[in-house]
């Protein structure tokens, strides 16, 4: 990957791409190679909205990663990125999702692990250019997220135009950006909204809690239509603490838009990614993906560990440290006992 500063170097280590692509991905071949120097025209929002803005108290916001909520959108791609990453969305078209797991109540026609179908999106979710500039919006060291179902995905507009593009809802994941690859100025509808308020006072108005979605409508004066300025434009938004939504096209169009996830790095930090909700869903090799992930995580929490305990620290100490370290981990493991349900 031409041009590119080592993510070992600047963010510390991102956990690799897995060295096989699980059944029923298609990569596609003949790509351009990802060049952050050429495809990337980073700019900086113009205002962001920090949690306490939103009604989250002050107490709650400590035990997040950062204050950081959402920001307005702000440019992303190059003209000749857009022009590469059009060309890939279009041909990932053609062996998306069916309409399984969070796809069922929610989403009308996306493609998961779109780093698995295009080595073009993988690099540019890799791009430490691109993450370094995402964390100094967010306030927090951020890298490509470690899940490759949920760290890039692609949403189209649904074949059934009375169904939304995504309802209202939070994010399985702590932080993600939402970028248009269609020009928006041509699209009638599917507006991106966003809640102004706490996601548990959403989530009370609707009738619904956790991840699920509802395409139902909000109090008008409480919702923020996210202004896009063209294709090839994105916001970042703290995704499991706002409530947001895409509405449904009030005429068919072609809407795509491109959703890289990310996490909080380094690895032994606090990051908010739900694996259990996550072990519902259907991709291909998911269970393996959140496995590895959380192996990765507890490893480093452990390590960090090592590196903090006391000799004078006692058995109740002791048991709360290393309890605390494996708990993610432990959480999965009995969820993998379970069916899915």
């Amino acid at each position: 990957m031409a041009n590119q500063k080592s993510a070992d170097a600047t963010l510390g280590a991102v956990l690799p791409f897995p060295g096989e692509t699980p059944i029923g991905y298609l990569p596609l071949v003949d790509e351009p190679e990802f060049n952050p120097g050429r495809h990337l025209a980073l700019e900086l929002p113009q205002a962001v909205t920090h949690l306490e803005g939103l009604g989250y108290s002050a107490e709650l916001v400590s035990q997040c990663p950062s204050a950081f909520g959402f920001s307005a959108p702000f440019r992303i791609l190059s003209d000749e990125g857009l022009s590469i990453m059009e060309d890939i969305c279009a041909q990932i078209y053609f062996n998306r999702n069916d309409s399984g797991g969070t796809g069922k109540s929610r989403l009308g026609s996306f493609a998961r692990g779109a780093g698995y179908r295009s080595r073009f999106i993988r690099d540019f979710c890799d791009s430490v250019d691109l993450a370094e500039h995402l964390g100094s919006i967010a306030g927090v060291q951020l890298g490509r997220h470690s899940v490759p179902a949920v760290a890039c995905g692609i949403n189209y507009a649904p074949e059934d135009i009375a169904q939304a593009v995504d309802t209202w809802h939070v994010d399985s994941v702590a932080f993600d950006m939402v970028m248009m690859i269609s020009d928006p100025a041509v699209i009638k509808g599917g507006e991106f909204q966003v809640f102004q308020g706490t996601k548990q006072e959403g989530q009370s108005l609707l009738g619904i809690r956790g991840e699920e979605g509802r395409d139902s409508e909000l109090p008008a004066e409480r919702v923020t239509t996210v202004a896009f300025p063209g294709a090839g434009y994105g916001f970042l938004q703290q995704g499991n603490m706002i409530f947001h939504r895409a509405c449904r096209l009030l005429e068919k169009a072609e809407r795509v838009t491109l959703i890289p996830s990310f996490e909080v790095l380094p690895a032994s930090s606090r990051d908010a990614t739900n694996s259990i909700n996550m072990l519902e869903w259907t991709d291909p090799g998911l269970e393996a993906e959140l496995a590895r992930r959380e192996i990765w995580r507890a490893a480093a929490r452990l390590n960090a560990l090592l590196d903090s305990i006391s000799i004078a620290d006692d058995r109740g100490t002791l048991h709360r440290l290393i309890g605390d370290a494996l708990e993610p981990l432990n959480s999965l493991r009995a969820s993998l006992k379970e069916p899915r349900s």
